[in-house]
């Protein structure tokens, strides 16, 4: 998901649309905390967040908030701590009632404590079915869920996509020490695995319909030309139901974000939220965090089922050059920085490719195989 909040919302907080245009502050606001996450209830449920400060209105990128103490708590007592894990983010997996008001209190290492009011969970639904469907512009996918108690109404999506890649040739092979030697066995560099979280908001109601039903809600489309089907794509979703507070601050930030930013577009909306600070009133926060239980479905989509989907980017070039076996260690020696032995040869000599044609790590992912998969 693309950080919660863009770098033109800090004039947001201090100008209404109605006042002259003023210069910005170029100087970064320190004392606006912005928090991204949800208290996750249930049992082995994953609770992640992430804390930032925002940077000046230049800036690309905010600042991790680094060091808080980040806990769970009941309002009977109970607390659950949500561990640093690094650079902002803090993550825990917590077995959290679903009966309890529960409240999000963050400590920053200048002593600021926040903390949102306590919420009882709302169940979220199971999701029906994950789909897909080729389209002229690539292929997009659905999710189809239903309350049949009429409880949830507002939902969010958020999605992780995993996708396998070849590089162009599969090796066997290495150079090392100044000599050609048989690859170990398992150490494969020839499929990867990519992994990519939501980049957008989705979100969607059925407040206006007589049913609680959200049918084929469009959660991403993948280009025709993305490498993501070269092989097999999977795409896990989860959904949480929201209430109709947390949809509307997530509605205003969608749109907001959609803005071209322009001065002939409609003006940004303020954003509301659930996090004060609650001993220093001067100190405010960014963020609407929810609670509730979480819903997943994972689908698996294979190259075969796409229609004439490419299976090759046409603007690589993979090459292999063939050597005789005598002269393969000379040509390592001035060139292994850039190549890598691809295949042999029936005469007995070596294919030499550039390293990224051989070696799929270099083109991004890892080469070890996601459990699930």
């Amino acid at each position: 998901m693309r950080r919660l909040i863009t770098i033109w919302l800090v004039a947001l907080i201090y100008v209404g649309c109605t006042k002259p245009l003023e210069l910005p502050d170029t100087k970064p606001n320190a004392t606006i905390l912005v928090v991204e996450g949800d208290i996750i209830a249930g049992n082995n449920a994953e609770n992640s967040f992430y804390l930032s400060r925002l940077k000046t209105l230049q800036g690309k990128d905010s600042i991790p908030e680094l060091n808080a103490l980040i806990e769970i708590v009941a309002k009977d007592g109970a607390k659950w701590q949500v561990q640093q894990v690094g650079n902002g983010s803090y993550k825990s997996t917590l077995n959290i009632p679903t009966d309890k008001g529960l409240s999000l209190r963050i400590q920053t290492k200048d002593g600021k404590i926040y903390q949102t009011e306590y919420q009882t969970p709302i169940i979220t639904p199971a999701i029906d079915s994950i789909t897909y469907q080729q389209v002229p512009e690539g292929m997009k996918v659905f999710a189809h869920t239903h309350d049949a108690k009429n409880n949830s109404r507002y939902y969010r999506w958020t999605y992780q996509e995993t996708w396998e890649r070849h590089a162009w040739f599969e090796t066997y092979y290495d150079y090392v020490g100044g000599k050609i030697i048989a690859r170990p066995v398992g150490d494969q560099i020839f499929a990867c695995w990519k992994t990519a979280a939501t980049p957008n908001i989705v979100i969607d109601n059925s407040a206006s319909l007589s049913n609680d039903v959200i049918s084929y809600k469009n959660i991403t489309t993948i280009p025709f030309a993305s490498e993501k089907l070269y092989v097999r794509y999977s795409i896990l979703v989860k959904q949480i139901a929201l209430s109709k507070e947390a949809y509307e601050f997530w509605n205003i930030l969608r749109k907001n974000t959609e803005l071209t930013g322009t001065l002939f577009d409609p003006q940004p909306s303020q954003l509301s939220t659930n996090i004060i600070c609650t001993n220093d009133p001067t100190r405010s926060a960014i963020g609407y965090v929810s609670v509730g239980t979480v819903t997943t479905k994972r689908i698996f989509v294979m190259n075969s089922a796409m229609n004439l989907w490419p299976t090759k980017n046409p603007d690589d070039v993979c090459d292999a050059v063939e050597v005789p076996t005598q002269a393969a260690a000379e040509t390592f020696l001035k060139n292994y920085p850039t190549y890598s032995v691809a295949y042999i040869i029936t005469q007995g000599g070596f294919g030499l490719a550039m390293k990224p044609c051989v070696d799929c790590r270099l083109n991004g992912g890892t080469n070890v195989q996601p459990s699930f998969w």
